[in-house]
């Protein structure tokens, strides 16, 4: 159910756009950007890829569909003049409501993150950068426990250096990508960039192998 609101949520401003779309060149150059922001949608929620900014365009994803509808629009009265009236009376305004309530949902996810702030969450292995060097040999799929998730990854050296050389280059390097001293020798970090105020913490450690580092995520920042 909630694959299928996603879906809907992200295909809802190119829907939009078929109904109101009146020329061939700004009909497909909109429909391609649309598109692309949809997919862009799509992929951050099917972990493509990894953003701190994840919250921001899940939120800011009906703005910026509505500006691309805007400019469309406007492009499109320039080239073929007012839109007639009985175009008018369904479509365009049927197509208003709808990116309407797209904003307003939009709206809502950005308040949910507010809201939810305080819930744990599983941080994703793509949030601990490595330097040149060192890569993640292992890690768990992660765990949640009453109030907070985390997962473990070891961390080991591709030129052969030693389980302490690993760990101290490991930390001086999230040091340097803004990771900053915690509670009991942790590191805590930002999970998400301005609407998701979360922290990601991670203990690092000496291990057999290189560096292991636990992950989790149960705080917000204050």
């Amino acid at each position: 159910m909630l694959m299928v609101l996603g879906l809907l949520y992200a295909l809802l401003p190119t829907a939009c756009w078929a109904f109101v779309v009146r020329t061939r060149v700004v009909g497909v150059t909109v429909f391609t950007v649309l598109t692309g922001l949809a997919v862009a949608l799509i992929g951050l929620e099917d972990e493509w890829y990894f953003t701190r900014a994840t919250a921001e365009i899940e939120a800011g994803y009906p703005l910026a569909c509505g500006l691309v509808l805007l400019v469309g629009g406007l492009a499109e009265r320039r080239l073929r003049g007012p839109r007639p009236k009985k175009e008018t009376d369904h479509r365009a305004v049927g197509s208003a409501v709808a990116v309407a309530t797209h904003a307003l949902i939009g709206v809502v996810i950005g308040l949910g993150y507010q809201a939810l702030g305080y819930d744990s969450f599983l941080p994703r292995a793509e949030e601990l950068s490595l330097p040149a060097g060192l890569t993640a040999l292992s890690g768990t799929e992660g765990y949640c426990g009453s109030n907070f998730c985390s997962r473990t990854l070891t961390i080991v050296s591709t030129t052969g250096l030693p389980p302490a050389e690993v760990t101290a280059r490991l930390r001086g390097h999230l040091a340097a990508d803004g990771w900053r001293p915690g509670p009991g020798n942790s590191l805590l970090r930002p999970h998400g960039w301005l609407v998701d105020t979360r922290l990601s913490e991670a203990w690092v450690s000496e291990s057999p192998l290189g560096a292991s580092v636990e992950l989790s995520g149960s705080e917000r920042a204050g």
